[in-house]
């Protein structure tokens, strides 16, 4: 378990490693719809990425629609951050 300080305080994108990115990929594992590989390995490659965009898009009108962004991009910013800490909050409360 990572503690809630140490998760998503940089941007990710492809290519980074790190504690937050499994963080990231144990969130969207969560989704068998969003991430079904599951794989929580600490690197952002393409499965991550692919995974972050179906994420964009499940909950685009809190991510995509204030930014005006139509399409996820896999590119995880402060609006993909705030739902991850949401929804993150709600499942370690359950």
């Amino acid at each position: 378990q990572i503690s809630p300080s140490t998760a998503f305080t940089r941007n990710l994108t492809l290519g980074l490693r790190g504690n937050d990115v499994k963080e990231l990929q144990r969130i969207l594992a969560s989704d068998p719809l969003i991430y079904p590989e599951g794989f929580i390995t600490g690197y952002f490659g393409p499965l991550t990425r692919k995974a972050v965009i179906k994420f964009q898009e499940k909950y685009a009108s809190e991510i995509l629609t204030p930014i005006k962004v139509t399409r996820g991009t896999g590119f995880v910013g402060p609006m993909t951050m705030r739902k991850l800490r949401e929804i993150r909050q709600t499942t370690s409360a359950n």
